[in-house]
This record gives C-alpha cells, structure tokens and sequence, in this order.
C-alpha cells in the first residue's frame, strides 16, 4: 500500500469516527427514545447526507456501529472501578455504580445501546454481556480450585450460562429502573448498592452450597496472583 492509499484509510477511519461521535452527540441532545435523522448526524458531522453512506451500508450499519461505541464506553468506565482494586465486595459494588451512574447520566444513549436492532442475531448489546460472561468464566472456574470447591461437570459446563444471566438480570432491572422517569427512586448509588447485594449472594450462596465461603474483603490483587499461582 503506497503513501497515497495509506492516507486515504486514514481519512477514512477518521471520517467513519466522526460520524458516529456526531450519532453520540445527536442522540444526547434528545430526550431517550427520539428517533434522530441521518440528516441531524450529517450537518453535526459537517458533511452530506450521501457522505453517511459511503462509510456505512445502511442506517442498520451505522446503529450497530454507535451502539457498539456506546458500549465501549461503558465497559471502558467499568473496567476503570476494577481495576482500581480492592476487596471483592467492594469491586463488585464499585464497578455495578459505575454502570448504574453512567446509564443515569447518559439516559438517552443507553437507551439506544441496549435496542434490539433489526435484521441480525449479532447484537452489540448481547455480544457484550457474551463477552463479559466468556471473561468471568476462567475467573470463575479457577477461583473454585483456589477455595477448595470441586465442581461437577455440569457445574463447569453452566458457568458462562450463570455468568451471561448474572449480568443480564442487572442489565434488565436499570433499563426497567430508567423508565421510571425523571422522578425515579432509588438513586443511582441506593440501586447500586441493592444490585450488588444481589451478585454478592448469588457468588456466596453458590459458593456455601458447595462447602466454601467467600471473604468479602479478599483484595482483588491477591485473588488474581492465587489464579496465576494455580495456572504455573
């Protein structure tokens, strides 16, 4: 690929970039729910209309390419409150306000990043909480061996599928919660903590099920060195 090409995918990319943050823009500008015009995008983004549509397929592409950079963002704020560390509880609430707050604060957006949009089976928004529970699931299975629990084969072969529903149910109650209205109870740290209750019991309880209890203020630091440990 010469110079001359290389600069044009560039230009590309930036292009597509600034059409969905112009999408982003436009939708949080609006109350949830508002159905927001390729024309709205394209004068945000300073271009043309036809111009959307050399960098998407159709309107479908150009939804699935906000909601997945909507879902980005999100994952980007969660991530930030695990990685901070602390004891497992503690992250465990941590990271449920961090998406509780940014669901609140970005009322209209993540409204539009959790639509079923037509056409595909592949969804952002399931592709996410896929992603998470896939990424729970060596956490998990590990972290049986480090507490002494031994699991079953169905056990071992359900854990993804528990992981997947765990983050569904919460996923499921702050969209339900959010359509309350402007004068929705709890607040977003009250429902939070509430959430987080309901993780923490469901770990606990499958945990104590099988012989084992789980240390509430375990850092999470030390539980991944155990899991490295077991894996050496």
């Amino acid at each position: 690929m010469d110079g001359r090409s290389v600069r044009w995918e560039a230009h590309k990319r930036e292009r597509r970039a600034a059409i969905i943050r112009a999408a982003i823009e436009a939708t949080e500008e609006h109350p949830p729910g508002t159905d927001i015009h390729v024309q709205l995008i394209a004068k945000k983004a300073g271009i043309g209309r036809p111009v959307v549509y050399r960098h998407f397929v159709d309107r479908d592409d150009l939804d699935r390419a906000v909601q997945r950079r909507a879902l980005d963002m999100l994952t980007e704020q969660i991530i930030g409150a695990v990685a901070a560390g602390g004891g497992l509880r503690d992250v465990i609430e941590r990271a449920v306000l961090q998406y509780v707050q940014w669901a609140h604060d970005h009322r209209a957006l993540h409204r539009f990043a959790m639509r079923e949009l037509p056409g595909k089976i592949d969804n952002p928004v399931r592709n996410v909480i896929r992603g998470i529970s896939e990424q729970f699931k060596p956490l998990l299975l590990e972290g049986a061996t480090v507490l002494g629990i031994e699991l079953d084969e169905d056990d071992a072969a359900t854990v993804d599928l528990v992981a997947f529903g765990v983050v569904s149910q919460i996923v499921s109650a702050v969209r339900l919660w959010l359509a309350r209205g402007e004068d929705r109870k709890p607040g977003p740290e009250a429902l939070a903590y509430r959430l987080s209750q309901i993780i923490w019991y469901q770990l606990d309880g499958m945990a104590s099920t099988r012989g084992a209890r789980l240390d509430p203020n375990l850092p999470v630091a030390d539980l991944t060195t155990l899991l490295a440990a077991t894996q050496n």
